[in-house]
């Protein structure tokens, strides 16, 4: 949308209406709308906040804009000090000078009206918008919905922190519960994880964070066992739950696996435990919001709820599900608490974990899988230390060797971080060369004269391969072909900190796919065997979900695309197919909760962009079990290092 069509369109639903300055304010308005950092539908929503407020201050147009803008930047309320500079980055203009000028016209507008206006709201209707001191001298703005979620939130979880009356677990129980078996040993779950174990027994609330490999669904199996054995819970009374219907997939099959390995487990505790599966919070809580079927007044019927990655979970999530737990139901929240925090509203296990100790927060450090100078490199930069980070990785040739050359060595080229540099100035042309060397040199994107290469280490061969009489299209087995697929379909993935552009997913996914199909973009992209696809929504009927990632082949019936699900497979036609996207590449924050054999994590090209920080490049690098490649400019990388997200999020949760 171009800015005089936005500035059209404002002045034809009468926004921000008349008054002295409205000219002005228009003007910053219509700029943040053609940059899409704002709908109409929100400045709509101002628009019927003024009129509800029946006020002639069209400066309250300038701040509602400026709190619907740190809402999606994840805050949950504005400090009137951050509101212009909201304003500015989402008006961005590229050209230097005109960015000053829009700049200049946004420190007159605030300076004139922000302070009256945040005034104006909290006093003409405290319904609508609320004032409260959110530290020393800190005021911050909330709509009042965001700050019942906040209040809601922080209450109670400080509540059920305080809740430690389930007694203790028998020892026994915990020490046959902590047993598992390896390759060629028994072995038993190290301190920090049979402490989550105890705390779980007697605690109705517990936090367990842990960076990859630290075992937290281990422990979740253990817990299961325990409190089984003991004759708290029986399965029916728990509740697995993720924010995102993968994750819970995930979680259920990841705590199969555990509980396969699981040493003197009694038979019908395993029973139970196998019958269980992962659920989205969402379906869970059934319905949609905010009309859920399990509330405040109708409670959710268990007594154990544990939530997975619930870096994930935003404030007003998390208030749903607290409103729906039954008195004495425990709650263990699972994640990583350097990962990146929910897309919407919040940061509650970043809070969580800061403010409460250790009676509530076990942290997880000693890792099985996620070691050496993969995990050196993802402390670096959770600390920051661009020095350490420096020492941690290896830095790829540019020219000569290739690069992918260098990374198919063994040895020291595994369990690592790489860097590739790219130049400030690098031509489109370059990157989009870079991005096709990796999908071929994984097997993603394999081509010769007729579109297909045979190498039978690539993605559309495997799929080949499978073939439409396979057994999987008879029962859903994991047939050899199947697994031989799915585990090439594991093996790399592109990582994007942004959507759109040269640089986003979209982008390099229509790059691949273009070249999958000869140098012309496929009207059908699925026509092809080989091609890995992602569902974006939730299909319950299909048993799809969200995240999760499949790969196209021929089927008796036409084509199919296969998901991995467990020891079984799902096989779906493509005419059936939910809302879906091509998966040469994902953004780092679709891939939370997965991983990969390798990734590349793709910096964009513009240093000072906002998602540039540490959480994305943590989030993105250990998604990788093997190896991680960063791709971007130096100034990017600074960047990103020396940036840390961090959320202005009101919880003012106690210390218990």
């Amino acid at each position: 949308m171009t800015v005089e069509e936005a500035e059209r369109r404002l002045r034809l639903f009468g926004i921000p209406g008349n008054g002295e300055g409205e000219d002005d304010i228009r003007q910053v308005l219509s700029r943040i709308l053609a940059r899409g950092s704002l709908a109409l539908s929100d400045l709509q929503t101002a628009r019927d906040i003024v009129e509800h407020l029946k006020a002639q201050d069209v400066g309250l147009y300038l701040f509602l804009a400026a709190m619907q803008l740190s809402l999606k930047d994840g805050n949950t309320f504005l400090r009137l000090e951050n509101g212009a500079e909201l304003l500015k980055a989402a008006g961005h203009q590229e050209n230097g000078q005109a960015q000053e000028k829009y700049a200049e016209l946004v420190d007159k507008c605030w300076d004139k009206y922000a302070e009256s206006a945040g005034e104006r709201l909290v006093q003409e209707d405290g319904q609508l918008v609320i004032c409260k001191n959110v530290g020393e001298s800190v005021k911050g703005w909330f709509f009042a919905k965001v700050w019942d979620s906040v209040k809601v939130v922080s209450d109670r979880l400080c509540e059920m922190a305080g809740e430690e009356d389930f007694g203790e677990l028998s020892e026994n129980y915990v020490r046959s519960a902590v047993l598992f078996k390896g390759k060629d040993r028994q072995f038993s779950l190290n301190a920090e994880q049979q402490k989550a174990v105890r705390m779980v027994g007697r605690r109705r609330f517990v936090v367990v964070t842990g960076g990859p490999g630290t075992g937290k669904t281990t422990v979740v199996c253990a817990i299961l066992r325990a409190l089984m054995a003991q004759g708290d819970v029986v399965g029916e009374d728990i509740a697995l739950v993720a924010p995102t219907g993968r994750a819970g997939q995930r979680m259920g099959e990841s705590i199969h696996g555990q509980c396969a390995i699981a040493v003197g487990m009694l038979p019908e505790i395993r029973r139970q435990i196998e019958e269980l599966s992962g659920a989205t919070i969402h379906s869970t809580l059934g319905g949609l919001p905010p009309n859920w079927k399990y509330t405040k007044e109708n409670r959710l019927p268990h007594k154990l709820v544990i939530v997975d990655e619930s870096s994930m979970v935003d404030v007003h999530l998390m208030k749903a599900l607290l409103d729906a737990l039954p008195d004495k139901c425990r709650l263990v929240l699972l994640g990583d608490k350097d990962q990146l925090p929910s897309v919407d509203a919040g940061a509650v296990l970043g809070d969580v974990v800061a403010n409460f100790d250790e009676r509530t927060v076990v942290e997880l450090k000693e890792s099985n899988r996620f070691t050496g100078a993969l995990a050196d490199c993802a402390r670096a930069v959770n600390a920051g230390d661009a020095a350490c980070f420096e020492k941690s990785i290896k830095r790829l040739p540019l020219d000569g060797e290739t690069w992918t050359e260098t990374l198919s060595k063994g040895g020291e080229y595994v369990n690592r971080v790489f860097y590739y540099e790219l130049a400030e100035s690098v031509k489109p042309e370059a990157f989009r060369d870079l991005m096709l060397e990796w999908v071929r040199s994984y097997g993603l994107l394999a081509e010769n004269g007729n579109g297909l290469n045979q190498a039978d280490d690539s993605l559309a061969s495997a799929a080949e391969k499978v073939g439409s009489e396979n057994d999987v299209f008879k029962d859903g087995t994991k047939t050899t072909e199947v697994l031989n697929l799915f585990e090439l379909l594991g093996r790399s993935r592109i990582l994007t900190v942004v959507r759109e552009g040269t640089f986003g997913a979209v982008g390099i996914n229509d790059l691949v796919i273009t070249a999958r199909f000869g140098g012309r973009r496929p009207t059908n992209p699925l026509a092809k065997v080989g091609v890995p696809v992602m569902v974006t929504r939730n299909t319950r009927e299909r048993n799809l979900w969200n995240g999760d990632i499949g790969v196209t082949v021929e089927g008796p019936n036409g084509m199919v695309v296969l998901f991995p699900r467990g020891e079984k497979t799902i096989a779906c036609p493509v005419a059936l197919l939910p809302e879906h996207e091509l998966a040469y590449a994902m953004t780092v924050h679709k891939s939370q909760g997965s991983e990969f054999e390798n990734v590349m994590v793709v910096l964009p090209n513009d240093e000072n962009h906002p998602l540039l920080n540490r959480q994305i490049v943590y989030t993105g690098i250990t998604r990788a079990k093997k190896r991680a490649v960063v791709v971007g400019t130096q100034a990017a990388l600074t960047t990103a290092l020396s940036r840390r997200l961090v959320r202005d999020t009101g919880l003012a949760l106690r210390n218990v």
